[in-house]
């Protein structure tokens, strides 16, 4: 994975993941710094309503109220409350005490009202705390009045000196905030880049599954384990299992046409042979012409019969769907072949039996179901060395009838019983050739039941012999 690939996508997520982040703990921050000066300074409101408060009850207990102005000045030097002011006045505007360096004035010096602070003097109330530019400083204001509206007490303080410091920011705030932001962005880097790490290793494999060039030797281990790296592991599996199945499948293909052209070529070559001969002599005598057609016409035959069945097993094999299936008396049919087994000697010296209950009713093909049958005949009879083979109903279930077919044969070996049903295998090919056997029986057998819905299996009897047990739909 080049580095440039992936810095690439890792900044476009970096930047705004970083930028959001950052975003999200400023205004978290500013939040709880703003809800901390309100605090604060509702905490200097309060103080300094309390200065008004301790002026009023001073007035009445019959304190005396410069003494009590110059208390509150002196407990309250060097705290937050510095500098404060305090100024009382009776209700003809008259001064009555007041910290002579910090006069709180209702007029000037040229005697014009300020009239802000006697807006706040009128409103007789201790409550209300309002923040006005006095002596060219933004100051804190408070006032209240006496129960006997006699006196009013001026509270002030101005945003300067210990105040500010009191409202100002520990600037270990900003170090917190500073170092949140600086961790937290690392770690969106490591998130960010563990991310784009895994992304890209998902797309160089899925485009090694494209181009088919993705490495024998891929573990699944290689993978994260998350869901990027679940994806990954199952596009493999999925890889795998698609490229084993393209392999069997390209095998199984050029199998069957190695094989038929196998096949064709022995028919076509004898054919040709005897055709060169009466071709090129002349002086050939007419029996043996003769001789030399019949010979040609079997293999014509022959190869008729190979090339109709390879057609039938590989439309089979393609669209099972186009099989049109109708009821059939399964035990008619097998009594009429019992007869025709008789007649032909298709069965040469073995015995065939059946045992079919009267009223079997399967859902099948009749010609086809009829080839089926007897393609196992001539197999059990070319190959099984027997001398007795049978056709018997086993059981019915979940809507099907289950048949056996067996001989009582040599059998077969158990590594060629996975094998019987694939095209042109012969269990032994020099035997299957004297006997003139193609490959496509057994195969063709297969194809046809499944194409009815059935399945089919074959197993090496107990006591010596072949057992096919297959299945057919019953017929309602």
């Amino acid at each position: 994975m080049s580095v440039k690939r992936m810095s690439r996508l890792q900044w476009k997520l970096y930047f705004p993941l970083v930028g959001m982040l950052w975003l999200i703990i400023g205004i978290t921050i500013c939040y709880f710094v703003r809800h901390e000066q309100l605090r604060q300074k509702d905490n200097l409101e309060n103080r300094l309503m309390n200065v008004n408060n301790t002026v009023i009850e001073a007035y009445e207990h019959g304190a005396d109220l410069q003494e009590t102005v110059e208390f509150i000045r002196l407990f309250t030097d060097n705290t937050t409350l510095t500098p404060l002011r305090i100024t009382v006045y009776d209700k003809g505007g008259n001064m009555v005490a007041d910290n002579p360096e910090a006069t709180i004035k209702l007029y000037d010096d040229n005697g014009i009202p300020n009239s802000e602070i006697l807006k706040l003097v009128d409103k007789h109330d201790s409550t209300t705390v309002v923040d006005m530019i006095y002596d060219n400083y933004v100051t804190m204001i408070c006032s209240k009045e006496s129960k006997d509206g006699q006196i009013y007490s001026l509270a002030a303080l101005p945003y300067e000196g210990e105040v500010l410091a009191f409202l100002s920011i520990d600037p270990m705030v900003w170090l917190v905030v500073i170092i949140l932001g600086l961790l937290t962005s690392v770690l969106a880097y490591i998130g960010v880049r563990a991310v784009c790490r895994n992304v890209y290793m998902l797309k160089d494999f899925t485009q090694a599954i494209a181009d088919d060039t993705l490495p024998e030797d891929t573990e699944f281990d290689n993978f994260s384990n998350d869901e990027l790296g679940d994806v990954s592991r199952n596009l493999l599996t999925v890889y795998r299992e698609k490229i084993l199945a393209q392999r069997e499948k390209v095998h199984h293909e050029r199998q069957i046409c190695m094989n038929i052209s196998h096949e064709l070529k022995t028919p076509v070559g004898i054919i040709k042979g005897y055709v060169d001969t009466i071709v090129g002599d002349d002086s050939l005598p007419e029996e043996m012409k003769a001789v030399f057609m019949l010979r040609i016409q079997q293999n014509i035959d022959r190869l008729s019969g190979l090339v109709s069945d390879v057609s039938m097993v590989m439309r089979l094999a393609e669209n099972n769907s186009a099989l049109k299936c109708s009821p059939i008396e399964l035990y008619d049919l097998t009594q009429r072949l019992s007869e025709d087994i008789v007649q032909s000697g298709i069965a040469h010296d073995m015995v065939f039996r059946f045992d079919i209950p009267e009223g079997c009713k399967v859902m099948g093909h009749e010609s086809l179901l009829t080839n089926v049958l007897l393609n196992l005949v001539n197999n059990s009879a070319k190959y099984s060395g027997g001398t007795e083979m049978s056709l018997k109903w086993v059981k019915e279930a979940d809507g099907f009838h289950w048949f056996e077919f067996a001989d009582n044969g040599t059998g077969v070996d158990e590594k060629h019983l996975n094998r019987l049903f694939d095209l042109f295998y012969r269990v032994d090919s020099g035997r299957s050739r004297k006997s003139g056997g193609t490959g496509l029986g057994l195969p063709l057998v297969q194809r046809v039941i499944r194409a009815m819905g059935g399945e089919i299996k074959v197993e090496n009897v107990s006591t010596g012999g072949l057992k096919f047990i297959f299945s057919i739909p019953q017929a309602n």
